[in-house]
């Protein structure tokens, strides 16, 4: 027989601006969202539970801010036991409203899950990969119930509740660069969506495509449940930006009309007309390398889904190369968000690079928040324009939602190491041009300037911070390595630790996952004593079964909402 236990949970509730009379009540407590510009995100930490199991009578406080039956029955965080396969967990919750109103419910959870509202079983919103339900709440008191059936290593379980027009965004968002496959047939010219846009919200979506002058070339309605059409306006061998609007939220996408080997070669031969002195010749020859590098890489027969991709955003950069030579980037709005740059080192000459991740919408007059990327350790030698932090595609769509939702401007610099290398002067001196660099083009805000890192570029990080203490408002660092033994005399003597107290006045986040067996909290504990110890203003956020791998995201939310509001104090 399979074991049934009941929760009277809390949800996690995510609400835009429409509720300020939505309870939530739990165990005879009631819990009130307050109306509040933007969106809510408040955890309601409580939760009580009911067994026929004593000891599971009683109110339950999640660890890591959310439901994990792992927790909840004391298993141990690997515990794989196959004679939990196939039980079921109740959850229920009351939601009271005021009046009735159609809402949506985002779960997360790899458990299969049967939702009912009121009695009535929930339906998935039919859009790939996303667990969207609709939930039409009526005036008063709501049931809200959740089966949920153990199986394999993952337990969590998590619910929020959105508005239609937050719902939306987070969709919209998760979009970016992902609206349409972006290698279109050029003899067919039709088009194929990745996923039902349409079917996000009962309002009207279409697609739009522009060239590289902002000018509208065509407009395309989305019908419901049509994944296929006809755009007959577009040209052979040329990039555009295709826009789709869902809801309140525009995101943009560069597509490419033709062949990807018929754009290197009709750019290859464009960039012969240039003089090597051109101001854009160096910016071009960065953008044509990662694209050939690309087209010979074996990921490109290996099924490779997000390979092609990665095609369009290069074609588009070169296409607007050369459609703007007596220009310099960060002048038009017709530009795509994600840029391959590159410039001349004061140091030396050379030609050293960055990524650069820019909002959909930047106001010239209004300086904007930048955040400064380190990037982690390599294995092996690699042109930055073909290094590992670069190979996925859906890390870099990641950020660029990220700097659509929070209005930040993201760099990443390739900064004199392409291995494993210390934080030397020469490197700190290089990223510091490369920040400078995207200061000739963007209005930058010095009161708002952050510094985010990953694994061992959490130690690249830290050595950058305390060389350049009055530069960063907050640091935030995914399960950071904080002790690295390199063999030279001077980096013994210069450690992240030795200078670690040059910090004490900025905010200091530290997510983690403790299911991460890559970097575990082992590599940073240390890290929190010298925090404590120096009056390092320190911020600890813990998500459990996330499936995120610091070593391989390029940025994450939690270090944009700690973020979010900080300036630089000037109490140096």
């Amino acid at each position: 027989m399979q074991q049934r236990t009941t929760f009277i949970i809390a949800l996690i509730v995510s609400i835009a601006c429409l509720l300020p009379s939505c309870h939530n009540e739990d165990g005879g407590i009631t819990y009130t969202l307050k109306e509040k510009a933007g969106t809510i995100n408040q955890p309601l930490l409580i939760w009580h539970i009911e067994s026929e199991m004593p000891q599971y009578d009683r109110i339950y406080h999640p660890l890591y801010n959310q439901l994990d039956l792992k927790e909840v029955y004391a298993e141990d965080m690997t515990d794989s036991a196959s004679f939990h396969e196939g039980q079921i967990t109740h959850l229920s919750c009351t939601i009271k409203s005021r009046y009735a109103q159609r809402l949506y419910l985002d779960i997360r959870t790899v458990m299969p899950i049967v939702l009912l509202l009121n009695g009535d079983t929930l339906q998935r919103t039919d859009i790939q990969g996303l667990n969207f339900y609709p939930i039409d709440l009526q005036a008063g008191q709501n049931e809200l119930t959740a089966d949920v059936t153990r199986n394999g290593e993952d337990w969590s379980f998590e619910a929020t509740i959105l508005d239609s027009m937050s719902m939306a965004q987070a969709y919209a968002e998760g979009q970016s660069c992902n609206i349409i496959y972006p290698l279109i047939p050029s003899d067919t010219k039709d088009i194929l969506l990745t996923n039902a846009h349409q079917n996000v919200l009962s309002q009207p979506v279409s697609l739009k495509f522009s060239d590289t002058d902002g000018n509208l070339v065509a407009e395309v309605a989305l019908e419901k449940d049509s994944f296929v059409y006809h755009v007959g306006e577009l040209e052979k061998d040329i990039s555009y930006i295709c826009s789709m609007k869902v809801g309140n939220t525009v995101v943009r996408q560069p597509v490419l009309c033709g062949k990807d080997d018929d754009a290197l070669a009709k750019f290859t031969s464009l960039r012969k007309t240039l003089p090597d002195g051109h101001p854009r010749a160096d910016e071009a020859d960065q953008v044509l390398y990662r694209l050939r590098f690309l087209l010979n890489h074996p990921s490109r027969y290996e099924g490779d889904w997000w390979w092609q991709f990665k095609i369009s955003p290069l074609t588009y950069q070169l296409e607007h190369i050369f459609t703007h030579l007596d220009e310099t980037y960060g002048t038009k709005s017709s530009e795509f968000n994600v840029k391959f740059l590159s410039y001349r080192s004061a140091l030396d000459d050379t030609i050293q690079r960055y990524l650069l991740i820019t909002p959909d919408s930047i106001h010239k007059d209004q300086p904007a928040p930048l955040v400064v990327i380190i990037r982690p350790f390599c294995e092996n030698y690699h042109h930055f324009f073909a290094s590992p932090q670069l190979a996925r595609q859906w890390a870099i769509n990641i950020v660029q939602g990220l700097a659509n939702h929070y209005g930040f401007i993201v760099m990443m610099p390739e900064g004199r190491m392409p291995m494993d290398e210390d934080l030397t002067p020469k490197a700190e001196r290089e990223i510091r041009q490369a920040i400078a660099d995207v200061r000739k083009h963007f209005r930058i805000d010095e009161s708002r300037i952050y510094l985010q890192a990953n694994c061992t570029g959490g130690y690249r990080a830290l050595k950058f911070a305390e060389s350049n203490p009055k530069l960063f408002a907050a640091i935030a660092l995914y399960a950071p390595v904080y002790q690295v033994n390199y063999s030279s005399a001077w980096s013994q003597q210069h450690t992240a630790k030795s200078q670690i107290a040059l910090l004490k006045n900025i905010p200091l986040m530290i997510h983690y996952d403790p299911l991460d067996k890559h970097s575990t909290p082992a590599q940073f504990e240390k890290l929190i004593e010298d925090c404590q110890h120096y009056g390092i203003p320190l911020s600890l956020s813990v998500k459990r079964n996330s499936g995120q791998f610091y070593n391989v995201v390029i940025a994450g939310y939690e270090a944009f909402d700690f973020f979010e509001g900080k300036q630089k104090q000037n109490n140096y």
